[in-house]
């Protein structure tokens, strides 16, 4: 694993409000996953959308490189993470939300089909959902369905980590944000890969989903609002990007 980690550049992107109990369980869970993830020799780049001071000091002692966002708004914040991942010089990229922390020791099989010349673009596969909200499980079980039938391609895509080779980047980094800019800016690089004949290619990997977020998430209706916005939002940009792209 140490060749994977060695090689690849995870970038992430955090802002917690710790008036919120449910901000605090998920800084918790990024602590986590930051230690895990330097513990196993990953390079990390954070870009940070104001959270407490004394949570970003904390990164920083793990060793990780935290920015302040340049611009409010999740896609502006995710193409600055990764502009600083690919200034790293690695040549893989990693993209994942920060809380996702069972899916470090993962993350390598991830890697593995870059560095190997057999993949472009690395999608991770969950082999279960049980550990999710129940309505969060119907969701990304349904804008899997759709992806598929929409692309042809069998990918997990809702799951959102996204492993790259760091000569793609721009297909992340130059996205335009044109249908909003906030969850698509991490699918609408992979249609237009998908569209140009890049490979992009799902491996399996063992995660389960925090516990405690669950807990919290789970019959609350924001939480349920969110998805159901997120799904629709989702799928029918992505149509209508997938449309403009075939038809040029």
């Amino acid at each position: 694993m140490s060749n994977e980690s060695e090689r690849t550049a995870i970038a992430t992107t955090t802002f917690y409000n710790f008036n919120n109990p449910s901000d605090v369980i998920r800084a918790d869970c990024a602590r986590n996953m930051i230690k895990t993830a330097r513990d196993l020799g990953y390079s990390i780049v954070l870009v940070d959308g104001g959270s407490p001071q004394e949570l970003l000091d904390k990164f920083q002692e793990y060793g990780v490189k935290v920015f302040a966002e340049r611009e409010k708004g999740m896609g502006k914040g995710r193409r600055q993470a990764f502009e600083e991942a690919y200034n790293l010089d690695k040549p893989v990229l990693a993209w994942l939300e920060p809380e996702k922390q069972s899916y470090i020791p993962e993350l390598w099989k991830t890697i593995t089909p870059i560095l190997k010349n057999k993949a472009d673009i690395v999608i991770p596969k969950r082999k279960s959902l049980e550990t999710y909200p129940e309505l969060q499980k119907i969701e990304e079980k349904v804008g899997n369905l759709f992806f598929k039938n929409l692309t042809g391609n069998d990918l997990d895509v809702w799951f959102g980590p996204r492993t790259w080779n760091r000569n793609v980047s721009d297909y992340f980094i130059e996205y335009d944000g044109k249908f909003g800019d906030k969850w698509e800016s991490i699918f609408m690089p992979v249609l237009t890969a998908i569209h140009n004949g890049k490979g992009v290619v799902g491996v399996d990997v063992d995660y389960n989903h925090p516990s405690e977020q669950t807990q919290i998430e789970k019959g609350d209706i924001k939480f349920d609002l969110k998805r159901i916005e997120q799904l629709y939002t989702l799928t029918s940009n992505m149509f209508n990007y997938w449309q403009s792209l075939n038809s040029q």
